[in-house]
């Protein structure tokens, strides 16, 4: 599996979106360490001491619970569904803002094009 960088800022940003939808399928210690590196931003060292493992322990903690977190997005694909569906909602609301009486015919069968497209959300490049 390909090691993945957890140190420039949209990293990090990328991180805290795939924790936010799989933390919670993480093992209890990868869950622990993501809390200590990412939201306590502590050092190896100060990781290290509070777990009772060493820096090289701490780092392939660390390393393990990213690889999960991307896998899991890979598999399961929810941040991809996610952005999609939010696409299509600014693609609705902005056929709403700018429908007037001249063109909401159009703009309605736009929207309603875009809300069925709903039937093919479930099914990515991956077949979930």
């Amino acid at each position: 599996m390909k090691r993945r960088s957890y140190s420039s800022p949209e990293d990090i940003h990328e991180i805290a979106l795939l924790r936010d939808l799989y933390e919670d399928l993480l093992p209890p210690r990868q869950r622990q360490v993501a809390e200590l590196k990412f939201d306590e931003d502590l050092s190896l060292s100060e990781m290290a001491q509070r777990l009772g493992i060493s820096r090289q322990g701490c780092d392939d903690a660390i390393k393990r619970c990213v690889d999960a977190l991307f896998l899991y997005e890979e598999k399961l694909g929810m941040k991809q569904k996610t952005e999609r569906f939010e696409e299509r909602l600014r693609k609705i609301r902005e056929l709403c803002e700018t429908m007037d009486e001249d063109n909401w015919n159009e703009h309605r069968k736009q929207a309603l094009m875009v809300i069925d497209e709903n039937d093919s959300w479930g099914e990515y490049e991956n077949g979930i």
